[in-house]
């Protein structure tokens, strides 16, 4: 073993420059998917923020939006009623035409004044605010759509959908990238175990002739390549760390407070970076180990 972790680290030093090109080809690749990994988790998460808040409105028509300020008239209250007593709604709540707009006031006023100014309360409808026990299943409100006064029914999971697919595309692509890099290094770890390999030949070829074992000849080069890894994944987490505390976390703060994103935690980068950084030690191992029975002859 003091043979192999000092041939090993020797040829290190030997292969300085091809060293560095992995260790950074490694942190990049396992900082980037980690981040994917990272970012798919944001999506899950989001999503459930986004679930716990989300309602199914029961907009009404013009008439009773004009005239029925309490939900008093029979179309509106009957259909309350019924709501509020079927199975798989868990709340029940009107909202007039007056409340409406001051709702959409309160939500646009800083972030698009120019659309709160050209909006008048006429262009918003009463409605039934509905809250689901299960909001991915609208089926307690089949039929609701059908019913006197009822202009339409909204409802929002489609919009939840629709704002966690950009989520989605961007895990998609941090993973294909990743990939892409992983392919990279694999590439790299095969170049430096042939290059230390080709350097000590001579050596390898002696030891095996006073029967050395396979161990003893081809430890010090996979010990290289794993080292590398380890080095790199160090670097990608300290960077992943660095950036979201630095970078991330500040550009995303209005969207964390406004609960419109899921945290990226020091915690969550902690967590899930060992087991990509495991998955690197034993992919460079792999390779090293392969490349080694491909290529250094006995």
């Amino acid at each position: 073993m003091p043979f192999i972790l000092r041939e090993g680290f020797r040829g290190l030093r030997r292969n300085l420059t091809m060293t560095i090109a992995l260790i950074i080809t490694t942190a990049l690749s396992l900082a980037l998917l980690g981040t994917g990994l990272l970012v798919g988790k944001m999506t899950s998460d989001t999503k459930d923020i986004y679930l716990e808040q989300v309602q199914v409105l029961v907009q009404f028509d013009e008439n009773i939006s004009a005239t029925d300020g309490e939900c008093s008239s029979p179309e509106c209250s009957e259909l309350r009623t019924e709501l509020e007593g079927t199975d798989g709604v868990e709340s029940v709540e009107f909202r007039s035409r007056e409340e409406s707009y001051q709702r959409f006031v309160e939500l646009f006023a800083e972030s698009d004044p120019v659309l709160v100014e050209e909006t008048t309360p006429e262009a918003l409808p009463a409605a039934l605010h509905v809250r689901l026990s299960d909001p991915t299943d609208i089926s307690p409100l089949d039929g609701v759509g059908e019913r006197p006064g009822v202009e339409r029914v909204v409802d929002q999971t489609e919009d939840v959908r629709g704002a966690t697919q950009h989520l989605d595309s961007i895990r998609n692509a941090t993973l294909i990238l990743a990939l892409v890099q992983l392919v990279a290094a694999a590439f790299l770890i095969a170049n430096m175990v042939t290059l230390s390999a080709h350097h000590r030949r001579e050596e390898t070829a002696i030891m095996r002739v006073v029967g050395a074992s396979r161990m003893m000849t081809n430890g010090p080069f996979v010990l290289e390549a794993v080292v590398a890894t380890a080095i790199g994944a160090v670097a990608g987490t300290v960077g992943m760390l660095i950036g979201n505390s630095v970078v991330v976390a500040p550009a995303l703060r209005g969207l964390y407070d406004a609960r419109l994103l899921a945290r990226i935690t020091a915690g969550d980068i902690l967590l899930y970076m060992p087991f990509v950084g495991l998955g690197g030690l034993v992919l460079a191992g792999v390779v090293a180990a392969v490349t080694l029975r491909l290529y250094v002859r006995k």
